[in-house]
């Protein structure tokens, strides 16, 4: 009698196939953690159907910055993001230190980020903490929830 992994066994295949897709296949937290640096290229780009890819794009979609609230992606799309990339000649913006805990369909993120604005008269630049929550689709993770408080710069 043949073994599962006897190399005449045609089970023997699979099993491979299924051991190397196990080795291989990306954890949550590398999905989540690639997914968020996507989106902050996509807001470096300024191209806002870009960013889109990466959200929630319905009203379950939430933003508080620094004490204000946008709830539903059109709302922060049109009333927040959209016109601040329209103003920028170009931005900066990474995401440092991030850790992910996640479990099943959804996962947050607590992370640093940096950013670097371009105006027509001045420039921009700050610092700050952010918690992001995420949510599992057919196509990836998609982010649910941002928020975000900057770091106060310290003069000297």
């Amino acid at each position: 009698m043949k073994s599962f992994f006897d190399k005449g066994s045609g089970l023997w295949v699979w099993g491979v196939l299924f051991l190397s897709s196990a080795v291989y296949a990306e954890s949550p937290e590398t999905a989540v953690k690639q997914t968020l640096k996507a989106y902050a290229a996509a807001i470096e780009s300024m191209d806002i159907t870009r960013v889109e890819q990466f959200v929630v794009t319905s009203r379950d979609f939430s933003v508080f910055e620094n004490g204000h609230v946008n709830l539903g992606w059109l709302d922060y799309r049109d009333h927040h993001l959209a016109p601040e990339l329209k103003a920028f000649q170009s931005i900066e913006y990474r995401y440092e230190d991030i850790n992910v805990r996640a479990a099943d369909r959804m996962a947050f993120a607590t992370l640093k980020y940096r950013l670097a604005i371009a105006l027509k008269d001045r420039r921009i630049s700050g610092k700050g903490l952010a918690t992001i929550v995420l949510q599992k689709h057919p196509e990836g993770w998609k982010i649910l929830h941002i928020h975000t408080t900057r770091i106060p710069e310290t003069k000297k």
